[in-house]
């Protein structure tokens, strides 16, 4: 990883581009808000790393009294348990004996590791790479709730408790329940209020047909930024994740999840071509930005926008590997750097060595992004 020339105490414009930004204070305030409503309804917090990659933040979120974290990949979680994080979740369908021995290792250096689970054969290799280590590995069964992306069928309760009862019976593997993703994000979701409340009663109704079967459900975990707070309302869940919420995006300002003052993620860039009135060129592209698009909200939609600059009428609308073209509404100049807010938050994370964290325009910590590019 190239070495940090950002110096503690300088100015975020006097920074070279493009550099991903946080402002400290919107993130502290992001982590607390969200543990508190978590706390409030009585259940367990679980952040999904995936937004961040960054271990010192995550130690902030289980400072702030998250039970843990949850990752996407193998490689993602190994930073953060070398990072001393103790209680890890994978939420993916990890398939293969490469990454199950991986797992097992994992398992032998924290206290817990919890992997997602939706059919015998990753159970039995699972069972045989903890049996081998010596170490004991959590499953959790992954219920398909109608977003269709994996998980076994809700509506297929045979199934659901075949491979409880698979996995219950495995050396080296303990059930701890059942988990879903189903957010609000898919053509006809509805209001992401009734559709956290329709995750978290789908999943509390499947513990239910597990246990008049015999079998303990110790979890019921759901959610997502878009969902959580309402599946956190639903009795019976007993955990909920989110991952971009500790951010935000333009993606949840324009679904009326955060307003504007909790966007704590940035990209500064400067204006490096500028010969119409109302288009500009920026030194992001993709290789800086997501290539996620979407209106941006709070009055200030445009078609397809990638990224709008922070207070001003500018839309990144395209992009090439180094080039963010752009529309203004407002007076540029050439040189300019902008912050601008991505449309995705999670994706800028992982096209980063670093980010910067500033507080009043001053950088205050340069944190590396230890899982950046980690997809094993």
């Amino acid at each position: 990883m190239a070495a940090s020339h950002s110096k503690q105490g300088l100015s975020i414009y006097d920074l070279d581009t493009p550099a991903t930004l946080i402002d400290l204070d919107r993130l502290e305030r992001n982590i607390r808000e969200w543990q508190a409503s978590m706390d409030g309804h009585g259940v367990k917090f679980r952040p999904h790393i995936k937004t961040h990659k960054i271990p010192e933040i995550a130690r902030m979120q289980v400072a702030a009294g998250a039970v843990g974290i949850v990752c996407a990949k193998v490689s993602e979680a190994e930073p953060f348990a070398a990072a001393g994080v103790e209680d890890i979740c994978i939420a993916y369908p990890v398939f293969g004996e490469v990454k199950w021995q991986r797992i097992a290792e994992l398992a032998r250096n924290t206290k817990r590791v919890t992997v997602n689970c939706d059919c015998e054969e990753a159970a039995r290799g699972l069972s045989k790479a903890a049996a081998k280590a010596g170490v004991t590995i959590y499953l959790q069964i992954d219920i398909d709730s109608g977003l269709h992306r994996g998980g076994v069928p809700n509506d297929d309760p045979v199934a659901i408790e075949k491979l409880a009862r698979v996995i219950e019976s495995l050396p080296g593997l303990k059930f701890s329940g059942i988990t879903t993703y189903r957010s609000s994000g898919f053509p006809g979701a509805p209001s992401p209020r009734d559709a956290g409340h329709a995750e978290g009663r789908l999943l509390v109704e499947v513990a239910t047909q597990l246990r008049n079967a015999g079998i303990e459900v110790h979890e019921v975990t759901a959610g997502s930024t878009p969902t959580g707070k309402w599946v956190a309302e639903v009795a019976g869940v007993t955990e909920v994740r989110a991952g971009n919420y500790v951010f935000n995006d333009l993606m949840q300002l324009g679904n009326s999840i955060a307003d504007e003052s909790q966007l704590g993620l940035s990209v500064l860039c400067t204006v490096a071509s500028h010969n119409q009135a109302d288009r500009l060129t920026i030194d992001g592209g993709s290789k800086t930005f997501s290539g996620d698009a979407g209106g941006v909200g709070s009055g200030r939609t445009a078609p397809a926008a990638i990224a709008r600059a922070v207070d001003r009428k500018i839309f990144v609308e395209r992009l090439n590997e180094e080039h963010g073209m752009a529309r203004t509404e407002e007076k540029v100049t050439l040189g300019e750097k902008i912050r601008f807010f991505p449309y995705h938050a999670c994706t800028c994370a992982n096209l980063s060595d670093e980010i910067i964290g500033f507080r009043g325009e001053r950088v205050e910590v340069v944190w590396p992004v230890r899982a950046r590019g980690l997809r094993t």
